[in-house]
């Protein structure tokens, strides 16, 4: 019977720390590397990234792909900012900009220009979820599990051999995100996934997460993406990187 990692339940009731559980032993279960992974991000006091999601689509007429930047910028409890940036077609590159402060909640978005106060944070890093490969809500749901939601579950998590991303070790946790078949709503289609693998790259030291590679088939396609982070966990964020940086007209 396959096991859902609920990471956010036990992110909730974790103490903070300043610094992560060294992890050393060859036997840790997936199911304990996503635990404390989780308590990291839970527990933290501030974080930031820069990222990027590159996806591929494959078809019988060939292989289409795209990359979508991102950035990340939090301190605890309720200062955070995301954007991601979709590069579109020639002059067609957009911004969606999500911000909060306390109880604030702002978003934009170039292709629809226009200030908007979204009712929470979950609904507008919900909004941007399919169109930024995911890159929305993964990480600040592990970061505020409560406003946001889980962030990183896996059903039928299955601990793999190792890897390397950019010269640091990493455990790879191979999933799925939920029960296949699902259906996915993408830039206002809703489709099927029939199947899909998620495999997760966590640092063995800080149980930071630094690349996700995944893979789903479609009715009639397959689409691949790798989205990797560059983290950095209770570090000073400048005050630039939490503002909202938009036009703040209507």
């Amino acid at each position: 019977m396959m096991m859902v990692v609920m990471m956010w339940a036990v992110a909730l009731g974790a103490p903070a720390q300043d610094s992560p559980t060294r992890a050393d032993e060859a036997d840790l279960t997936p199911e304990k590397i996503l635990v404390e992974m989780s308590r990291v991000y839970g527990g933290c006091r501030s974080y930031r990234d820069t990222g990027n999601v590159m996806t591929a689509t494959l078809t019988d007429g060939g292989r289409a792909g795209s990359e979508r930047p991102f950035t990340t910028a939090f301190v605890r409890p309720d200062r955070f900012r995301f954007q991601f940036t979709d590069p579109g077609l020639g002059e067609r590159s957009s911004r969606y900009v999500v911000w909060t402060d306390g109880t604030e909640v702002r978003s934009w978005w170039d292709a629809k220009p226009g200030l908007r106060h979204p009712a929470t944070l979950q609904e507008a890093l919900g909004i941007a979820a399919g169109i930024s490969g995911g890159s929305s809500v993964r990480i600040p749901g592990l970061l505020l599990p409560r406003d946001v939601g889980q962030g990183a579950p896996l059903v039928g998590a299955e601990r793999i051999e190792d890897g390397v991303d950019r010269a640091v070790r990493c455990f790879r946790i191979k999933g799925k995100s939920r029960r296949t078949p699902y259906t996915l709503t993408l830039g206002g289609r809703t489709l099927t996934v029939q199947d899909e693998s998620v495999t997760l790259w966590i640092d063995r030291a800080t149980f930071l997460l630094r690349m996700v590679e995944e893979a789903k088939t479609f009715d009639s396609y397959r689409s691949e993406s790798t989205t990797t982070y560059t983290p950095e966990l209770n570090v000073e964020i400048p005050a630039a990187q939490l503002d909202f940086n938009v036009p703040e007209g209507p």
